[in-house]
């Protein structure tokens, strides 16, 4: 079962930051999860929302700023006692990511906003650094994995859900896709059952509630998706 870290070590350092992908690691993640937009020059960022405001000392929309600009802004604000962090690019992550054994799982940030693009970009990147074999690409817009398909059927992808989907299993197998992504509250034994069946990896993620993430274990997933990778790694231990 693949440990990925949500976003980071999000549960006790700044979100979607080297620092939280560092922390990540040493506690124990073999995988590390996170959201990238794309910014007003077209670089690949590495940021959770559209908006700037919740996370940073930014404002406005994240694609209204270039790359210079996003990495001039603090994005520690909701960790007023760490040192100031910046917004990661993709490039630097893959060059820290580079040669060690751990899963990425890239979550394209395109349901709201639809940056045309952003999947050949990231390919593009992926390609370079050689590292297809260690990426899920994921998304809530289930039209952008089909394109990222189109491109390299060969790419692992993940459909991401909070709803209840009826026969989840059946639409994940109709879009030709090896993972479902589902929020933790709408996964049970039989749907857990149903996908083991059908030999698609189920990847649980959670949102920012403290969980007994061992009570997950019987369903058997592929992995989970939490905020404390220290926990997980506990339990595993």
């Amino acid at each position: 079962m693949i440990n990925f870290a949500h976003r980071g070590f999000k549960g006790k350092y700044p979100e979607n930051t080297m620092l939280a992908f560092k922390k990540a690691i040493e506690a124990g993640a073999d995988g590390i999860e996170f959201d990238v937009h794309l910014s007003k020059d077209g670089e690949l960022v590495i940021i959770h929302d559209e908006t700037l405001e919740r996370t940073t000392d930014g404002e406005a929309l994240v694609c209204e700023k270039t790359l210079e600009q996003l990495q001039k802004l603090n994005a520690s604000k909701l960790y007023p006692d760490c040192e100031i962090q910046k917004i990661p690019s993709l490039r630097e992550y893959f060059e820290f990511a580079k040669g060690k054994e751990i899963i990425t799982n890239i979550e394209l940030k395109n349901s709201i906003i639809d940056y045309r693009g952003i999947e050949e970009k990231v390919y593009e990147l992926i390609k370079e650094y050689d590292i297809a074999e260690k990426i899920i690409i994921s998304s809530f817009n289930h039209q952008s994995l089909v394109r990222f398909k189109n491109i390299d059927p060969k790419i692992k992808c993940g459909v991401l859900e909070s709803s209840r989907l009826y026969k989840a299993w059946e639409y994940v197998k109709n879009l030709g896709m090896e993972y479902y992504h589902p929020m933790n509250f709408v996964v049970d034994k039989e749907i857990a059952e149903k996908f083991a069946e059908n030999d698609i990896g189920l990847n649980i993620w959670f949102g920012k509630a403290d969980y007994d993430y061992s009570q997950y274990l019987p369903l058997n997933p592929s992995g989970l998706i939490t905020d404390y990778p220290n926990k997980v790694k506990e339990f595993l231990n």
